[in-house]
């Protein structure tokens, strides 16, 4: 008040002095929007397209996600199998490829809006978008799920980038008991597994490979690599979490490739019988395209 009488003596009305602070007032406002619209730029993940579903690179590149039915627990950060350049520890009841469906239908969902916003569905939605059945025994596998989800310490080192993320898959949901309806939240900080790369996953091709845990498995890890490099059958067995003898690993390897080319995530791929090396030769997206091309210009 003080200032406005101050102001008034130099001749000013107080009608002038109260539209300056309105204006005042307006401008900070909208600055205050402008700031936070940029922060909300920085907590989204990058849009896809519906038929696909998009996934960090790092965890489809090793065994966080594991082929195994077999669910250990870990009650502190243990080291989980993965790539050269990217070290994964994991604290909670292992993961596996199931849990890898619902992970990927809750971050598709969630795409649509800043991290941190609300991704809402009933339980027969989710459900029934999974292929799964809807009894109350499925009900309570998808709750199962969720607290998998949201009960790990996950931590991700990318190497060469000196980078790390940190935290939970899933923060927190709530459940309505009359509706059924899912109220799920992410960290803001799930956007640092993107920004370090990321794969689209054919979402057609992964439905119709079934129960094949290890065929899912490879899907996404050959989906990763735009020109795919050879790895040792054992490399494979150790990055994918495989608990079988060496000799039913094979068997089961070879059954899941054949899978592969089947559903045409690959065209052809080869066991070296000296070097025990598989190859698999796969027709690149577009964008793998373009990264090949950048690759060949260097």
């Amino acid at each position: 008040m003080a200032d406005l009488e101050n102001n008034a003596s130099k001749g000013k009305t107080y009608e002038e002095l109260m539209a300056k602070a309105k204006a005042r007032v307006a401008r900070n406002k909208e600055s205050a929007k402008e700031k936070a619209q940029e922060d909300k730029k920085d907590k989204v993940l990058p849009f896809w397209p519906e038929e696909v579903r998009s996934v960090p690179n790092a965890i489809l590149r090793g065994a966080l996600f594991t082929v195994s039915k077999e669910r250990a627990m870990f009650k502190e950060l243990t080291s989980i199998a993965s790539v050269d350049g990217i070290e994964i520890r994991y604290m909670g009841q292992r993961l596996n490829q199931v849990d890898l469906d619902l992970w990927e239908m809750l971050l598709h969902l969630q795409r649509l809006n800043p991290l941190g916003d609300r991704v809402e569905f009933t339980a027969h939605s989710m459900l029934k978008a999974l292929g799964r059945g809807t009894s109350g025994a499925d009900h309570e596998t998808l709750n199962n799920g969720l607290a998998r989800l949201i009960g790990n310490a996950t931590e991700v080192k990318w190497i060469k980038e000196r980078k790390a993320f940190a935290g939970s898959l899933v923060s927190s949901y709530f459940r309505d008991e009359d509706t059924n309806r899912y109220v799920v939240k992410f960290n803001q900080d799930m956007a640092t597994l993107y920004g370090q790369g990321h794969t689209y996953i054919d979402l057609e091709q992964r439905q119709a490979l079934g129960q094949n845990s290890l065929a899912k498995w490879l899907h996404g890890f050959y989906s990763s690599h735009a020109d795919p490099f050879g790895y040792k059958v054992e490399t494979l067995q150790r990055l994918c979490g495989s608990t079988a003898s060496q000799k039913e690993f094979r068997r089961m390897l070879k059954v899941a490739l054949d899978k592969l080319v089947e559903v045409g995530a690959i065209v052809r791929w080869r066991i070296d019988n000296k070097t025990d090396v598989v190859t698999v030769e796969k027709e690149p997206n577009p964008t793998q395209e373009r990264h090949l091309s950048r690759k060949k210009l260097r």
